[in-house]
């Protein structure tokens, strides 16, 4: 194959994938409403993600890592980079479980403050990408999201 043609087709997969790439659109997506949540929590010291995790944690009562995890989607990683901050700030407790490797994690009083101070902010930022993206197209995005849990969640 010769180089011109070999650049024209590498080009037309290049714009066929920036063009209908579902991942990639969701990733554009979820950055640019991310920056709009971090924005809005930034004066009370959290981002996003965390708030997320204390939420899934509050809702759970006392979780597993594991749970929260698949929960939210969350690589190992990402938990655990976010968790250990948590745990420095005061905002998470990590007891022991029956079997010493699998810790539960609860909500401090201090997390249960930082999530109730953190809720108007949050409220904001949920209003202002409603209003960017619609009602429609955010309703939508909560249908998605419940198909995904539904369809991907381990019992």
């Amino acid at each position: 194959m010769s180089t011109v043609k070999q650049d024209t087709t590498i080009n037309i997969f290049a714009k066929t994938v920036g063009q209908e790439c579902v991942a990639m659109r969701i990733r554009t997506i979820s950055r640019a409403i991310s920056r709009i949540y971090d924005e809005a929590l930034r004066p009370h010291g959290i981002k996003a993600t965390q708030l997320g995790i204390l939420a899934v944690v509050s809702i759970l009562g006392e979780a597993k890592p594991s749970e929260v995890c698949r929960v939210l989607h969350l690589e190992v990683s990402t938990f655990s980079r976010n968790m250990r901050r948590m745990r420095t700030k005061g905002w998470l407790k990590v007891s022991p479980g029956k079997d010493r490797r699998a810790h539960r994690l609860k909500l401090t009083p201090s997390g249960n403050r930082i999530l109730m101070q953190a809720f108007p902010a949050w409220r904001g930022a949920q209003e202002k990408v409603t209003a960017l993206l619609g009602k429609r197209n955010t309703g939508a995005i909560g249908r998605m999201a419940e198909t995904l849990w539904r369809k991907t969640r381990k019992d």
